[in-house]
């Protein structure tokens, strides 16, 4: 065993709501025949890995993704609440072009600089990468040179990606963080690393 940890990142399948472009956040919608399938081949590409523990978020959509994968892998799956996705409070099961034409104030200041403007019922930015730190800083302590599997959201694997690479969260996403895809980083040296991202 060498002394890299290593953290494969899956964000759950396709879901009924992403394809309507509806904002889930904490909330929860069923995934589609496609997501399932996806899930069970993603299982099935990663069975020829060797994962000593799969974390994923407590909410459905990831938990099923989690237990597809799972048919193949046969490990205990541990949730996890700081694996959620970003709670979008009174913007969940809506779109942005939604929530701008009804909360035009919200909308301005979501979309701000502001890392500490907290979305009504919902998280800040802020809040969010507290969230993502904690979970990093617990995998790293107690899987010192192990291989993780992680299943959670978009939003998740969006801002660790950012924080990773330097890229500043409040600039427009310049990738994509397609369902069921595989983002692998590495910690070495008090450092972490992204090795690959969105294999499918």
């Amino acid at each position: 065993m060498d002394n890299i940890t290593r953290v494969s990142i899956v964000r759950h399948g396709e879901t009924e709501w992403n394809l309507e472009d509806k904002m889930q956040g904490i909330l929860d919608s069923p995934l589609t025949p496609k997501g399932i399938a996806l899930a069970k081949e993603l299982g099935e590409k990663l069975s020829g890995m060797k994962f000593s523990s799969i974390y994923t978020s407590d909410l459905g959509r990831a938990w099923d993704t989690a237990k597809y994968i799972n048919e193949k892998l046969n490990l205990e799956i541990v949730p996890d609440k700081r694996l959620r996705e970003r709670d979008m409070g009174i913007f969940a099961t809506h779109d942005w072009a939604y929530v701008k034409e009804h909360y035009p104030d919200d909308f301005k200041k979501a979309v701000s600089d502001d890392m500490e403007y907290r979305i009504p019922e919902g998280q800040s930015k802020q809040d969010y990468i507290q969230q993502i730190q904690e979970f990093m800083t617990f995998v790293t302590e107690k899987h010192p040179g192990e291989n993780i599997l992680v299943v959670t959201h978009r939003g998740w694997v969006d801002f660790f990606m950012r924080l990773v690479l330097g890229i500043s969260v409040n600039a427009r996403r310049c990738f994509k963080v397609g369902n069921t895809s595989l983002n692998v980083f590495s910690f070495e040296k008090g450092r972490w690393m992204l090795e690959r991202f969105g294999d499918l």
